[in-house]
């Protein structure tokens, strides 16, 4: 899903008796383990101590059974490359593992994910507090299900109160169009010039980040911006929308209004932004998620205890203000079954627990992720150390998806090869359009599966 998180890729060791691999083994000894995966970094605890709590209840409840967590240490992309690696074979896969919601659609038409529409209908909380467009994040081609939501997300635009002030910016701030969002920038740069003016994900090394938070706000935002065609069923090449968004960020690193290029390369970027420079008033704009608020609370490892009175939120605007006015983009995790596990009905009822109220409520409150339950966001902790969170859930009335095809990860690459060229000034905007609708054809599988614009 969603952000650059920090942290780099450890490999783990050779997996050959957890999980699904364990099963010969098992069946000997009368054993049953069932093996979860799923990511973790310094900065980003809060699922790890979730599902430590969920082993808990679960072992307790259900005797034999030995829920075994693998935590893969890493930003998303190294994630998502481990779980590639395991998912080659039976004897590798994980039984249950975290899932972003993009990648969903990808791993069904490969045979990796079991659906759990069987297991659904017999869970009540499945129909009494998972809304319907909460359901459609795990949702393939198909229409079943492949996973349970852990969260979903938002993404707006974040800035600091005391840079604005010294800029002579208005409190609140609420940018009607792209132009005032630079021209916001410009000003923060000539007269807080120790403050870096907006910062965003733009380089290949944010992955999805750089595409979801960068360039989609941007292209959605747009009129009739998209980057697939639903009516026509094809993959959108290029055009103007395409190349505007990309102007936007050519106009952001050309005119020195957003991070130093070494910053915009660094896989530690959120980080800098969330645990450094906001707390010491050194950045102006951020364009984020709804999450970016856990970065500085009570449970964070880096804690600032002013942000409800420093920070400030405000709605991405569209390109010129078009209606409806904001964009925002929205997206999620789920936790999803192996079609490869031989302890299905096991592994369903341990993402049962893993995402009843009170372990989905501690997951919410300490991420700043929105609840996809709606017990949880009725609760009174879910909202009470976080006042951003009903502007955030309120996005969900503006907000898009990504494309959910089996070709859109490639469609996403393309996208971040487009953003970093135009980020370091090695290609312009419209070279830039060129080189993604030229190769275009080849992520998604044919010229005949391309709309040309």
């Amino acid at each position: 899903m969603r952000r650059s998180l920090a942290g780099s890729l450890v490999l783990l060791t050779a997996l050959t008796a957890a999980g699904c691999g364990g099963g010969a083994a098992q069946e000997a000894s009368g054993a049953k383990e069932l093996e979860v995966l799923y990511k973790v970094e310094p900065t980003w605890p809060h699922l790890e101590n979730m599902l430590r709590d969920a082993k808990k209840q679960y072992e307790s409840a259900h005797p034999g059974v030995t829920i075994k967590l693998t935590a893969v240490q890493g930003n998303n992309e190294a994630y998502y490359t481990k779980l590639a690696l395991l998912n080659r074979s039976p004897d590798s896969a994980p039984d249950v593992y975290l899932h972003d919601t993009f990648q969903v659609n990808a791993d069904v038409a490969a045979g990796k994910l079991a659906p759990l529409d069987d297991y659904l209908t017999k869970w009540p909380d499945w129909t009494a507090q998972f809304p319907d467009s909460v359901k459609e994040a795990a949702k393939g081609v198909d229409g079943k299900i492949y996973g349970v939501p852990i969260s979903t997300d938002t993404r707006g635009l974040w800035y600091h109160k005391d840079v604005f002030a010294k800029a002579g910016l208005p409190v609140p701030w609420e940018p009607k169009s792209w132009n005032d969002i630079l021209t916001a920038a410009r000003t923060i740069k000539q007269k807080v010039p120790d403050a870096v003016p907006f910062s965003m994900y733009s380089t290949k090394i944010h992955g999805e980040a750089s595409t979801m938070q960068g360039f989609e706000m941007l292209l959605y935002g747009t009129p009739g911006g998209t980057l697939y065609d639903d009516t026509q069923q094809k993959w959108v090449a290029g055009g103007k929308n395409f190349t505007d968004a990309l102007t936007f960020i050519n106009t952001v690193y050309r005119e020195e209004l957003g991070p130093k290029q070494a910053d915009a390369h660094n896989a530690k970027l959120a980080d800098k932004v969330n645990l450094e420079w906001f707390p010491a008033g050194k950045v102006g704009i951020s364009l984020d998620g709804a999450w970016t608020a856990a970065a500085w609370k009570p449970t964070s490892t880096k804690p600032w205890p002013e942000w409800q009175q420093k920070a400030g939120w405000t709605a991405m605007p569209t390109q010129n203000g078009e209606e409806p006015g904001a964009v925002s983009m929205s997206g999620g995790w789920v936790m999803a079954m192996s079609s490869y596990a031989k302890l299905k009905q096991e592994a369903f009822d341990f993402i049962t627990v893993a995402t009843n109220k009170d372990n989905s409520l501690t997951y919410s409150v300490s991420t700043g992720d929105l609840a996809p339950r709606k017990d949880v966001a009725a609760d009174p902790k879910y909202t009470a150390d976080n006042p951003s969170v009903k502007f955030f859930t309120d996005l969900a009335e503006v907000t898009h998806y990504r494309p959910a095809y089996e070709a859109y990860p490639k469609v996403s690459a393309q996208v971040q090869e487009a953003m970093e060229a135009v980020t370091t000034g090695s290609r312009s905007p419209e070279e830039a359009t060129a080189a993604y609708v030229k190769a275009l054809p080849g992520a998604v599988g044919g010229a005949d599966k391309v709309l040309a614009r």
